[in-house]
């Protein structure tokens, strides 16, 4: 159940990505500064609203992140990476 450092964060309005990414890209948690960027797009709709983030603190829960990001905007659906190995 420990994040491989990366996950995503899928906004409804774009402009919440944007602030988003201006806010938290280089801030730092634990002992990692984590890097928001837009990814690349699963569909046209999401295209400016769809955020990587890299960086996370391997103990970081699904909880906490959508947490952090909710603060700028209503969140579709976000994920953290985990080893499917290890879980």
């Amino acid at each position: 159940g420990q994040s491989l450092g990366y996950g995503f964060v899928n906004y409804v309005d774009p402009k919440d990505a944007e602030k988003a990414i201006n806010t938290l890209s280089g801030l730092r948690l634990q002992t990692k500064t984590i890097k928001v960027s837009y990814a690349r797009p699963s569909s046209a709709s999401i295209r400016d609203a769809n955020l990587y983030v890299s960086g996370l603190p391997k103990t970081m829960t699904q909880k906490e992140l959508e947490q952090l990001f909710s603060q700028y905007g209503r969140i579709i659906t976000s994920r953290i990476l985990v080893d499917q190995i290890t879980g």
